[in-house]
């Protein structure tokens, strides 16, 4: 059963929301080891007596939820997922400090209950009135990859017909501080560490769509190189493809020379695709790969890869099957295969 993106939507720390066009001008490349995504008028999609209530993770997670819906013509989908790294840090820490501030008693339970990974979901289900399938992955940044399958196969045993899938993470000030002080934040590299939204809303009917959602293949770990290529052929292989069906690589690369290897590999591997990236320009987190993936559904919608995003041109200029690749200090592989419809 074919499987269609009919529209997609993020929120990340360029100017992405509420666009037509991917990049209205070429972004400024952020500076600073942390970045904040930018924020929208919430108020057009969430009513203001909620919005103060509202960490800012389930402000993103709702308004762009709500602007995906908007876009595809769609009050309500059958079934929301999303995957989260972190899920509601701000609450989760709110909570931790609240309950050692007044020595574990009398205790404001908002927090608490605001804290837990599928608030998220739950908050967008509440709000659009959906009673469907409602789940949360949280994988680390397989998480979105995770999500995204399960939609495929709720779709394709017939469950629904249109699933809502986001993925979406926060950045926090205590966080922050624990990655520099556990030496996860290297000076030498160019990695910057940001957050944000993006959902898609898949569906087996093609209605408007441009692109269709082929395959995902998520594995932990590989031995080797040749291991990878292997994981790669056989990924290809499965979707009656070889190396030289895919017209562009989106990759995953986030500017840490200790971890290029891999993605070094696939460029080698796919000598005759254009390759772009995004990491550069929305930073890395547990949820990136959501944001890759609302790259590659707009390029295909385009036939366009932005000069700014571009490593390499590649033999063909048309934009037909996209790969997206991406994993994490040598774990937690994904990919993602699309095409043009």
């Amino acid at each position: 059963m074919d499987i269609y993106i009919l529209s997609s939507e993020a929120i990340s720390c360029q100017d992405t929301f509420d666009k037509n066009e991917l990049f209205v001008s070429e972004p400024e490349l952020p500076s600073g080891r942390f970045q904040k995504s930018l924020s929208p008028d919430f108020k057009q999609y969430i009513d203001a007596r909620l919005i103060r209530r509202m960490s800012g993770v389930l402000r993103m997670g709702v308004a762009t939820a709500a602007s995906c819906l908007r876009r595809a013509g769609l009050e309500k989908p059958d079934s929301i997922i999303v995957g989260t790294g972190l899920g509601c840090m701000d609450d989760t820490v709110k909570f931790l400090n609240l309950m050692f501030e007044n020595m574990e008693q009398m205790l404001n339970p908002t927090p608490f209950i605001q804290s837990t990974h599928n608030t998220i979901a739950g908050q967008i289900a509440l709000m659009m009135g959906c009673k469907g399938h409602n789940l949360t992955y949280s994988q680390k940044s397989l998480s979105f990859a995770a999500g995204l399958l399960d939609a495929m196969m709720v779709l394709r045993d017939g469950e629904a017909q249109n699933i809502l899938v986001g993925g979406i993470d926060e950045l926090h000030d205590a966080v922050n501080e624990l990655m520099e002080l556990s030496g996860c934040v290297n000076p030498k590299d160019t990695t910057f560490y940001s957050e944000g939204a993006a959902f898609f809303l898949l569906s087996t009917e093609r209605g408007a769509s441009s692109s269709r959602l082929l395959d995902i293949k998520i594995f932990h770990k590989v031995s080797d190189e040749a291991a990878l290529k292997n994981e790669l052929s056989s990924f290809l292989e499965g979707n009656n493809l070889s190396l030289e069906d895919i017209d562009l690589l989106v990759s995953g690369e986030n500017g840490s020379s200790a971890y290029d290897g891999y993605y070094d590999l696939l460029k080698d591997e796919l000598r005759e695709s254009s390759v772009v990236r995004y990491k550069h320009l929305t930073g890395e987190h547990q949820s990136a790969t959501a944001f890759g993936l609302f790259l590659a559904a707009r390029m295909i919608e385009s036939q366009r890869a932005e000069a700014f995003t571009l490593l390499r041109q590649g033999r063909n200029k048309d934009i037909g099957k996209v790969l997206l690749f991406n994993y994490s200090k040598n774990a937690d592989f994904s990919f993602i295969l699309l095409q043009k419809v």
